[in-house]
């Protein structure tokens, strides 16, 4: 009687959907495909952006662009004093500007452009890489669709159905987010819906034949929908690099997780007096059961992630260094010249900051 209690508890146990048991801290290994313990690739881009493959490719701002592939690219000079510089190479002739000024560009080749403001739309097989020129800083939004990756330089690939949305600029940043029951982004199908997952649980039945007990062992599995987690913070923000600079959350509740990447080691950390702290394999460390708290963390080459229900804060690079970061949840963040953008919660965005100073 015994053995089948345990056997049942067993079995009970194995039944409650996997989101029931979720733990609330963090977890290891860390799976984020934007992080720095992701597999190395090799691929690597000294542009400020780089996109590459197959479907469209949006970019809106200033700076350097050089587009090359096969397919249609469309450009429009937004600047007031028409100072964008288009250079085609292979090709076809461009048509006439359109009643919005538009150009277009059908073919194979490669186009380089130089302006203050402009917007280029490309579809078909391409590679795209963004940097800043002489005369003009690298700004401003980009786009993806289609299979392929972008790389945000210093970071690694990721998939366009993972970087919808990417905003080059400088610092400082700010960020006012909130939210609940969001899971991380990259866990989530790219294509509507939610996820399907397998729950399996072992069913033990007892029963007498003949005088003698026998045991019937069958699987049972059992297939669901995942379902939003109320109890679980859904805002996020990244900070990798490694980043240099500091970092003042004026309120939090969630948890903030660090790793110290500098080559002093000189990552400095104050939270709240009682503050739950947990060091992970790998180093890194996690300030759990933040309510309202204020933290402040500095440092020389750090990265860090915020999960919470609610945060605000700003972050102040070092001039000249660079970082990146990722924002997703309700509210909006600045970032440089970027002000009031909408983190989203699905997607989310990336960002590159290229300097320390203000824009």
């Amino acid at each position: 009687m015994r053995t089948l209690l345990l056997a049942g508890g067993i079995a009970a146990l194995i039944a409650v959907p996997s989101a029931a048991l979720a733990d609330t801290t963090e977890q290891v290994p860390e799976t984020d495909p934007t992080a720095e313990e992701a597999a190395p690739s090799g691929v690597t881009t000294t542009s400020a952006l780089h996109a590459e493959g197959r479907g469209t490719f949006r970019f809106e701002g200033s700076g350097g662009l050089v587009v090359s592939g096969r397919g249609v690219v469309r450009v429009r000079d937004d600047s007031t004093g028409g100072d964008l510089v288009v250079t085609p190479g292979g090709f076809g002739a461009a048509s006439a500007p359109g009643r919005k000024g538009v150009q277009r560009f059908t073919g194979e080749g490669m186009l380089v452009l130089d302006g203050s403001a402009y917007t280029v739309t490309v579809a078909g097989r391409f590679t795209a890489d963004a940097a800043p020129t002489a005369t003009h800083a690298s700004s401003g939004v980009a786009r993806v669709t289609g299979s392929g990756s972008t790389i945000l330089q210093g970071g690694v690939p990721v998939p366009f159905w993972a970087s919808q949305r990417i905003l080059l600029t400088t610092g400082p940043m700010s960020v006012d987010l909130a939210g609940r029951g969001a899971r991380e982004w990259w866990t989530r199908p790219h294509r509507g819906g939610g996820k399907r997952v397998t729950v399996r649980r072992v069913v033990v039945t007892k029963r007498v034949e003949d005088g003698r007990t026998v045991a019937h062992r069958r699987t049972v599995t059992v297939k669901r929908w995942w379902k939003w987690d109320g109890r679980a913070p859904g805002a996020t923000w990244r900070l990798n690099g490694p980043a240099a600079g500091t970092v003042a959350l004026t309120t939090i509740s969630g948890r903030v997780r660090v790793w110290d990447r500098s080559a002093a080691k000189d990552l400095a950390v104050t939270v709240p007096a009682g503050t739950a702290t947990t060091t992970l394999k790998d180093g890194s460390v996690v300030y759990s059961g933040l309510r309202g708290a204020s933290v402040t963390i500095a440092g020389t080459g750090f990265r860090m992630k915020v999960r919470a229900f609610d945060v605000e804060g700003t972050f102040t690079p070092v001039p000249g260094s660079r970082a990146r970061s990722f924002v997703r949840g309700g509210g909006t963040f600045d970032a440089g010249a970027a002000t009031d953008v909408r983190a989203g919660g699905h997607g989310g965005v990336r960002v590159l900051l290229q300097a320390g100073s203000p824009a």
